[in-house]
């Protein structure tokens, strides 16, 4: 065989190869993405080195995300009807995939309001819900390393105070707004999907524990 006949050769041989793998790594996959009350990525979206609290008061970083999947919910302890109902609706999800033998799921609960969610705060309060959740805090840092989770997931919440900017006041008299959505992170510690809320009542969103266990299952069955 000639040397062009044997490059060509090896040029064919690597195109079969790299179909082949193609074929593997999509032949488990629907013909087309599920279609989620929300949005899932094409492709997951790396998260920024970040460093944060657990509410055990131990150090949470990209490393603690890797090898499982995980539900990230944000708000605020002292929130009155969001976040309580939120993560009551997560429990009943929790509670439906373990009767379906499905344990790799891990719900983090992130506080958009650190100085008053300090780490006792959240110990009294994630685990009544559910004692394998996690609740996640910051401390006031120069190096402000929670912005990097906050900004890769696109979380969005504001502090607004009860006292006009001209007017001297005390800077914990605020108020909390933020947005309701439910992110989903892969195992490889990459953002996969966002789920959006329905609307139970007129101006409330809220999450069906059934639409978000039918849309992470349908995720992980399309992605293998």
């Amino acid at each position: 065989m000639s040397p062009r006949a044997r490059m060509l050769a090896g040029f064919t041989l690597a195109n079969l190869a790299i179909l082949l793998a193609a074929f593997l790594l999509y032949s488990n996959r629907s013909a087309a993405p599920p279609l989620i009350q929300g949005v899932l990525l094409p492709e997951a979206r790396a998260v920024a080195d970040f460093s944060l609290l657990s509410h055990h008061n131990e150090p949470f970083t990209n490393a603690d995300l890797l090898g499982r999947w995980h539900l990230v919910s944000y708000g605020f302890t002292t929130c009155p009807d969001i976040c309580p109902t939120t993560l009551s609706r997560l429990v009943n999800v929790s509670r439906e995939l373990e009767k379906r033998g499905h344990s790799d799921l891990n719900v983090l609960f992130y506080t958009v309001d650190h100085r008053r969610d300090t780490v006792a705060q959240m110990a009294s309060y994630v685990p009544y819900f559910h004692p394998d959740y996690i609740g996640l805090t910051h401390v006031d840092d120069a190096a402000n390393n929670h912005l990097p989770f906050e900004q890769s997931l696109g979380i969005v919440a504001q502090l607004i105070p009860n006292f006009s900017a001209d007017a001297a006041g005390d800077p914990n008299d605020y108020q909390v707004s933020h947005g309701v959505t439910l992110f989903l992170i892969n195992p490889e510690g990459k953002l996969q999907a966002i789920f959006e809320p329905g609307r139970a009542d007129p101006g409330m969103p809220d999450f069906e524990p059934e639409r978000v266990l039918e849309d992470y299952l349908a995720i992980r069955d399309y992605l293998g």
